[in-house]
């Protein structure tokens, strides 16, 4: 080929090249971003609107229809989700992928800005907030100290705070766990009505005495000078002296009917470490960064101020992202260097030393030279970047073996080693090419695979493609270059006795040659309708098999030493009780061995410290436990969570579940299963009856109705005749009962240090607040007088929803499970999507099912056209290349057979046919056609030297034999490691590509040769 030639003339200037190529590529590899996962962005943002004290059907019409309202006004909504519960509405808007994130994102912004007229003016807060890949934590820490107060901790805890998020690799630093202090005035209710003193006047007084408004300036002379007033409080006794009422020419302070305090806000979330009193440190580094370097930096700001802390806080370190970061490539990288070695074996014993090297020395320039691609494309090193390169390691070896072999012929011819090279390439460069590219167009579906899936596994393709271009390029140029200056002359040419002094590998393969293969495509060239009936046969057959014993599966476990431990307790539970039921869990945990500490979070969930699982948000009746095991084994996890989850299966105040970490794009269960309507008594007993068949299903865990609890709440039923009669407008009603329950923040004080804290009114705060209390308040009349609430309103029981769901804007009732580990998705839900089929809903009442299947589908579903795509390109490509619309159809024949390998290999192996082996079998596309692509070619050639049909196709095969049955070892080999220690996530993948490999090997060398005779004309 030209390039050859080219390469070879001015051999200098291309040494030259290889090696800038090669810094470059050693430049990205040292310094590309590493992540244990790939980061995915989706194109996504939450709306959180806390409003303390308000019920879920309350805060539906008063906050939740309204931005939902605003929202569906936007373009590209793939789902709109909506949570309700007691004074929080979490509101998640999804976009398709290929939008652009951040217009989106500033949409979403906007209307909900345009919105927040409409919602109440009191409302707490109002934040929308985009997904981010880097929301998964860098590094959480634990401050531990039983004996001392919250505050302290806190205070240690924002030292860290302000150290760490000066540098410049961290996005931010959160404070968890820790409640702020505030100024809470206690007011005595009884004492104000018997004053007439209303809430809305102490609240006015303590604004307008807290003012801080500029004098402005006046001008004395030549000199200008600005005037101050005394301006916001600056103690707490300030605060006490604040004037609130007068009479009978007194004057009323706040101190005279409050308790003024500096206090904790209420509890919302509590934090243990190992079962002692914690305050949690979330930090989070910024998109694109080296996990490892930024790591660095966090642990020598750490040393520093490690002793400012305390003797008496200890700061433990509960999760560390670049540890797992470190396991996980170091596990992968373990398995590139074993492929490495296994392929440099095998080469070296069949190809001899020199040949070995010309060979193996295209393994790593290709990696190293792809890497420079990998980077510059935005991908970081993680595990599927590393999975591309060991899938990649037995191909890209494949163009410079058949390349060396090439030249080693010609100058077995006689040739001198730089002709030889010029000769092999020109004999073998475009079926090179073509086979090469035919790969590549395998993995373009992969590539361009929609939705979360898609982006999940996108490097793995495009690092599969860049590497073996790199080889191709390597192949063409820089192998003959080698072979030219380190091969040596043969004072003869070899003749076929030679063959007898080859050693090892070499030596096994030519007899097979020359005895057991030729025998085999004698015979099936003279019976060639029995070996093709014979394929279609066993294919048949396979495919029969693989439909009736074969399972489905989309992404397997983790395979971590982590898990949490969940406790979900009756919608109204207290904090201290939901703390009970998690020290239970911390009391079980104690007593297993293999725990090395447990991270413990009341009221929230843990920091999000895996990337496919979100951190819940407050909630009192939720615990949750994040569990570190010494050390990871498959038999020891799966045994201690079946025993786990019995132990936990027993305890009756909470359901307390398991949650393993899975290998998957981010969905928030296996099984969603979305009921809906607008009735929500209907909603429950139409999802009651599906939550009863999906318990019933084998490998069903964790399942979860969120309509299937009702709480009690207590109602304040106003009697609004009677405070129209009084003059007592509702408002006031409402805003007198608010304070007295949950508090109300009026203001803002600011101390001598600049510290901000928010001045709540309240009741004193007692043990428990009990309906009795109600009979302290009063409320104050439009003339007046101070009116005792219970003559206004009445206190009644009455149920209500635990929490409100709905789904793109309509209420739903959602079930959600996981399943157990070996457990089939399609098992447990096809009896229940039988049932939702034949099921009579009433009008307005609907399903859909989301979770995994809803992933499953828009992934192979996409994926299916894309293979279709790719197979036309292919076709077109070997179009080009044969000139023939017959002979690419021989080539594809090796697809199907290929097939056959892979259904035996997953079901002796006993795999699933998961989305992994999915993309080995669309990888597999690539890589078996090359072996029929120069088989084909070489026949071609041979018949235009002039031998017949039947004498082209024996020699042909006899003489790609070697080649081919290297480049099949060659990949095996490669994928061998990664196959075996990868676990359930690659097992399946590195399965279904050895076993169609090594099937449609030794197929290809005999049904390729049959189909080409039937096919193809002698003319």
């Amino acid at each position: 080929m030209g390039i050859t030639s080219l390469v070879l003339k001015h051999h200098k200037f291309a040494t030259i090249i290889f090696l800038l190529l090669f810094v470059v590529g050693m430049n990205s590899f040292l310094n590309m971003p590493r992540t244990e996962n790939p980061q995915i962005t989706v194109p996504a943002a939450t709306v959180f609107a806390i409003y303390p004290g308000a019920n879920p059907v309350d805060l539906e019409q008063l906050i939740a229809q309204p931005i939902e309202d605003a929202i569906s006004e936007l373009e590209d909504i793939k789902r709109v989700s909506t949570s309700i519960r007691d004074g929080l509405v979490v509101v998640n808007v999804e976009f398709y992928f290929g939008v652009d994130t951040d217009e989106k994102y500033n949409k979403v912004v906007q209307e909900i800005n345009s919105v927040r007229e409409v919602l109440p003016d009191d409302l707490y807060s109002l934040e929308t907030l985009k997904w981010r890949v880097s929301d998964q934590v860098l590094m959480q820490l634990a401050l531990t100290a039983d004996s001392l107060p919250y505050h302290v901790l806190r205070t240690k805890a924002e030292k860290i705070q302000d150290a760490v998020k000066k540098l410049s690799a961290i996005r931010k630093v959160e404070v968890l766990a820790a409640p702020e202090q505030e100024v809470i005035v206690e007011l005595d209710m009884e004492k104000m009505g018997v004053l007439n003193l209303g809430i809305d006047r102490v609240a006015k007084a303590i604004k307008s005495n807290n003012a801080n408004i500029p004098g402005g300036s006046v001008k004395l002379g030549k000199r200008s000078f600005g005037v101050k007033t005394s301006g916001a409080y600056t103690n707490l006794d300030q605060i006490a002296a604040t004037v609130v009422h007068a009479k009978n020419g007194y004057l009323i302070r706040l101190k005279d009917v409050a308790t003024i305090r500096m206090g904790d806000e209420d509890e919302k979330y509590k934090a243990r470490f190992k079962g002692t009193k914690s305050v949690f440190v979330a930090i989070y580094q910024k998109e694109g960064r080296n996990v490892f370097e930024t790591t660095k930096e966090v642990d020598r700001v750490l040393q520093k101020i490690d002793s400012q802390i305390g003797a008496n806080i200890e700061l433990n370190q509960v999760f560390k992202q670049s540890r797992e970061v470190e396991n996980k490539i170091s596990n992968f990288q373990g398995n590139l260097f074993q492929g490495i070695a296994l392929v440099g074996i095998l080469i070296f014993l069949a190809l001899g030393v020199r040949s070995a090297f010309l060979v193996i020395i295209a393994i790593p320039l290709s990696i190293i030279i792809g890497l420079f691609g990998v980077d510059i494309s935005g991908f970081a090193m993680q595990q599927m970047t590393i999975a591309g390169l060991v899938i990649a390691l037995g191909l890209l070896v494949d163009n410079s073996i058949v390349m060396t072999e090439g030249i080693n012929r010609y100058i077995d011819q006689g040739n001198k080693p730089a002709k030889a090279a010029v000769l092999a390439a020109a004999e073998i460069g475009w079926p090179v090419i073509t086979a090469t590219l035919t790969t590549v167009l395998a993995f373009v579906p992969i590539i361009a695979m929609p939705d979360k899936a898609g982006v999940f596994i996108r490097s793995m393709p495009v690092t599969i493609i860049l590497t073996l271009s790199v080889s191709l390029l390597l192949a063409l140029t820089l192998t003959p270059l080698l072979a030219s200056r380190f091969f040596k002359n043969r004072s003869k040419p070899t003749t076929k006795n030679d063959g007898k002094q080859a050693k090892g590998i070499k030596r096994l393969l030519n007899y097979l040659v020359e005895h057991s293969y030729r025998d085999t495509i004698v015979f099936a060239l003279k019976h060639r309708w029995l070996v093709i009936w014979g394929a279609i046969g066993v294919f048949s057959i396979t495919m029969l098999m693989a439909y009736l014993y074969l399972g489905i599966s989309f992404f397997p476990k983790a395979e971590k030493g982590q898990f949490l431990v969940r406790a979900h307790l009756p919608q109204g539970s207290s904090l201290e009780h939901t703390s009970e039921v998690v020290t239970h869990i911390e009391t079980v945990l104690d007593t297993i061995p293999d725990v090395k500490f447990y991270a413990s979070n009341i009221g929230h969930g843990n920091p999000r410290i895996y990337y496919n699982v979100l951190s819940k948000n407050y909630q009192k009746s939720f615990g949750e436990v994040f569990v570190q095991l010494e050390s990871y084994d498959v038999d020891k996890f799966d045994a201690l969570v079946d025993h786990l989850r019995g132990l936990f299966d027993k305890y009756t105040d909470a359901r307390i579940e398991i949650k393993e970490f899975e290998q998957s794009p981010p969905v928030d269960a296996p099984i969603m299963v979305y009921i809906k309507g607008n009735e929500l008594e209907r909603l429950r007993k139409i999802s009651k009856t599906f939550e009863n068949l999906l318990a019933s299903q084998p490998g069903v865990i964790n399942l979860d109705n969120s309509l299937s609890k009702v709480r009690t709440d207590l109602l304040v039923d106003i009697n609004r005749d009677k405070a129209n009669m009084y003059g007592v407008p509702v408002h006031a009603i409402d805003k007198a009962v608010r304070t007295a329950v949950a508090g109300m923040q009026v203001d803002q004080f600011r101390d001598e240090k600049g510290e901000e804290y928010p001045i709540t009114l309240r009741m004193p705060q007692g043990d428990e607040f009990s309906p009795d209390d109600f009979r302290k308040v009063y409320v104050k009349s439009m003339a007046g007088y101070a009116v005792p609430l219970h003559q206004l309103a009445s206190i009644k029981f009455q149920k209500a929803p635990n929490e409100i769901r709905r789904f793109n804007y309509e209420r739903t009732a959602l079930l959600t499970a996981d399943l157990e580990k070996g457990s089939s998705l399609d098992d447990a839900l096809e009896p229940v999507i039988a049932r939702l089929k034949s099921y009579n809903f009433p009008d307005g009442y609907d399903y859909y099912i989301g979770g995994e299947l809803e992933s499953r589908k828009e992934s192979f579903g996409g994926m299916q056209r894309a293979v279709l795509i790719a197979i036309l390109m292919i076709f077109a490509v070997l179009v080009l290349q044969f000139r023939s619309y017959t002979q690419p159809l021989i080539i594809f024949a090796t697809i199907p057979l290929a097939m056959i390998g892979s259904v035996y290999a997953l079901m002796i192996t006993g795999n699933t046919f998961s989305f992994t082996a999915f993309i080995g079998l669309t990888s597999l596309v690539g890589i078996v056609i090359n072996n029929a692509i120069i088989l084909v070619d070489y026949t071609n050639w041979l018949r235009k030297e002039g031998y017949s049909k039947f004498e082209a196709l024996r020699i042909s095969g006899e003489t790609r034999f070697t080649p081919i049955i290297l480049t099949t070892l060659t990949t095996a080999g490669g994928l061998l490691p990664l196959t075996l220690q990868g676990g359930d996530l690659w097992a399946p993948m590195g399965w279904t590509i050895i076993g169609g490999l090594l099937i449609s090997t030794f197929l290809t060398l005999v049904v390729v040769p049959v189909l080409y005779s039937v096919v193809v004309k002698e003319n």
